[in-house]
């Protein structure tokens, strides 16, 4: 039985180049392959522009910002009594030359608060180079002995400010502990004090030099030139303060010595 005869073996070098020969790809897909690599070349461009652009835009912004067209060149204050404008500038923390986006207009309120004659405040801005800064005032309305002076206090009992001498127009209120350099209210009996104080009407406190605390709890107005109201507790003040209103206006008083409206529908003269 004879064999089939049997191809004669490829040569090494023909079966590696043909191994190594790329597929051919149909010219269509070709071209579509190109195209779509176009278009995403494009896209990323198109990507790179904007986001070059943004980032232009805003260093373009926060050069002007920092430009001297837009710095603070005006700081206006209004509302100061008792204090100067430019204490409350310095207070604020803002000044000429600050760039207006750094003005931060809630953190110099608050600096503004922690001033003890202020009891509100307010920053605006105004467009390009201004800023604006509202003060209301705390109102004083007596003054306590100190250590060094007198301190003069608010509504509230708040010191003010540490003087040589009391305003002519304050009532001193007395009996309590003096005021240290660091106090920043009044302590003992200074709440009733205070409160007598505050309720007198302007007939009587243009009259009183003192509202003094007197033993037992109890309280009493000193006279100009002379003479002394009894008030006793801190209590029914608009009964007391219209009864000893009542007596100073209407009735005569020379030599006197003591006004008792401890019980106000029956107020009591002593003179010396």
């Amino acid at each position: 039985m004879s064999t089939p005869p049997t191809a004669p073996p490829r040569p090494p070098e023909q079966s590696q180049e043909r191994e190594q020969r790329p597929a051919r790809i149909d010219p269509r897909f070709r071209q579509r392959l190109i195209e779509v690599r176009r278009v995403e070349g494009r896209r990323r461009l198109r990507v790179l522009l904007v986001l070059g652009g943004f980032i232009g835009f805003a260093l373009l912004a926060w050069g002007l910002t920092r430009s001297p067209f837009l710095d603070v060149d005006h700081v206006r204050v209004t509302g100061t009594v008792h204090t100067t404008p430019a204490e409350i500038t310095t207070a604020s923390g803002i000044h000429k030359g600050l760039a207006m986006m750094d003005v931060d207009g809630t953190d110099a309120t608050a600096r503004l608060r922690a001033v003890p004659w202020i009891l509100r405040a307010s920053v605006e801005r105004h467009w390009p180079s201004t800023v604006t800064i509202t003060v209301v005032e705390r109102l004083p309305v007596a003054a306590v002995p100190a250590k060094s002076g007198v301190a003069i206090i608010d509504t509230t009992g708040r010191v003010l400010v540490n003087a040589p001498t009391a305003p002519p127009n304050l009532p001193m209120l007395l009996g309590l502990p003096p005021a240290g350099p660091a106090s920043t209210r009044i302590g003992g009996r200074g709440p009733d004090l205070l409160a007598v104080a505050l309720a007198m009407p302007p007939q009587v406190a243009q009259r009183v030099t003192a509202v003094a605390a007197a033993d037992s709890g109890q309280v009493e107005l000193r006279l100009k030139p002379t003479g002394v109201v009894r008030l006793g507790p801190p209590d029914q003040l608009a009964d007391k303060m219209l009864a000893t209103q009542t007596v100073l206006t209407q009735v005569d008083l020379t030599r006197l010595a003591v006004l008792d409206v401890r019980v106000p529908a029956s107020p009591a003269i002593t003179r010396a």
